[in-house]
């Protein structure tokens, strides 16, 4: 990632192309969601493949379904990924996991960091996601949410991108913009995988 860059880069030329900088700015939180089988987690690999080329990234794994050799076989950047498995405890998981990505964007440890929150039924709470806001702003980063389709953890108040996921084939998504604060709603791209 350049330092002067506005805007992270996917590393979708079609993707990037929906957003006015030509990429994700700055500072947002952005959730991913998408049926079972629809292709979200194909399209955060690929996300994270272009992202850990320049970049730190951390994968705080609530559903403990992340595969490394998929992650490697998608191109992610191993050596430049952190995964966090956050405490067990219902109760205590969620609260660890934005602590623990408060704690990493306060020093700066990573650029990136992904929420894997399929499955998860407990709602993020307001008052720690605007914390985590303000330190994805600063830390000029990206905080990503993977979540199933209607599920309502993420309150609509608080994510500034919402990309639902739908494939198209074997190697092709669409991506529906149905929510932004950066750019038109209801616009969507075709991607490659």
């Amino acid at each position: 990632m350049a330092e002067t860059a506005p805007a992270f880069s996917t590393g979708l030329p079609e993707l990037d192309a929906l957003f006015p900088l030509r990429g994700i700015p700055y500072g947002q939180l952005i959730e991913i969601t998408g049926g079972v089988s629809s292709g979200k987690t194909s399209l955060l690999l690929k996300l994270l493949a272009h992202l850990t080329r320049t970049g730190v990234a951390a994968y705080i794994d609530f559903s403990s379904t992340f595969f490394p050799s998929a992650a490697a076989v998608s191109g992610v950047d191993l050596t430049r990924l952190l995964v966090v498995k956050p405490d067990s405890r219902p109760t205590d998981r969620v609260k660890t996991g934005l602590r623990t990505a408060e704690l990493l964007l306060r020093n700066q440890t990573v650029n990136v960091i992904v929420f894997d929150l399929v499955g998860e039924k407990q709602v993020l709470p307001i008052v720690l996601l605007h914390r985590l806001r303000l330190k994805t702003v600063r830390a000029r980063a990206l905080t990503i949410f993977l979540t199933e389709n209607n599920s309502e953890i993420i309150p609509s108040s608080m994510a500034s991108l919402r990309l639902e996921v739908l494939r198209s084939g074997s190697d092709r998504l669409k991506v529906h913009l149905t929510k932004s604060r950066i750019c038109r709603e209801g616009t969507q791209a075709e991607v490659l995988l």
